[in-house]
């Protein structure tokens, strides 16, 4: 018995009922770097209200980090290393975000290059939320 006979004709008829599966669509590539300003609506004053853009920066402390103010240190020596942790930060849109500079601004590290070295950025997650102005309903 020849097997390619009987295979072949199979091929063709799934092509024919799985068209997805016998062909993909490459798709374009953008290479247009542009601000994400999203106008979450115009108030009747003409104020545009802009969206507001956050990181969830999710990161591990691998080792010791000198802070910026010496008299911070102590405080910082109690955040833990070599676990899992998190910091929400917002984000201007219209810049290039720095995520380790970001982080160790937010711990009130300094931002040097052993420092730099001590962080390790495990994933970054983002958030836009339209502010309401006029306080009417809500999250």
């Amino acid at each position: 018995m020849n097997i390619t006979k009987h295979i072949a004709p199979l091929a063709i008829a799934m092509a024919a009922v799985f068209p997805a599966v016998s062909r993909a669509d490459v798709p374009v590539v953008d290479g247009t770097g542009r601000p994400a300003k999203v106008v979450c609506k115009v108030l009747p004053n003409g104020n545009e209200v802009k969206a507001w853009h956050m990181d969830k920066i999710i990161f591990l402390i691998v080792g010791p980090l000198t802070a910026l103010n010496a008299a911070d240190q102590m405080a910082l020596n109690l955040v833990p290393q070599q676990t899992t942790l998190d910091i929400k930060v917002l984000d201007d849109p219209r810049t290039v975000a720095d995520v380790k500079g970001k982080v160790l601004t937010f711990l009130g590290a300094a931002d040097t290059a052993v420092n730099r070295g001590a962080i390790k950025i495990d994933d970054v997650d983002y958030a836009v939320v339209c502010p309401n102005p006029d306080g009417a309903g809500g999250a």
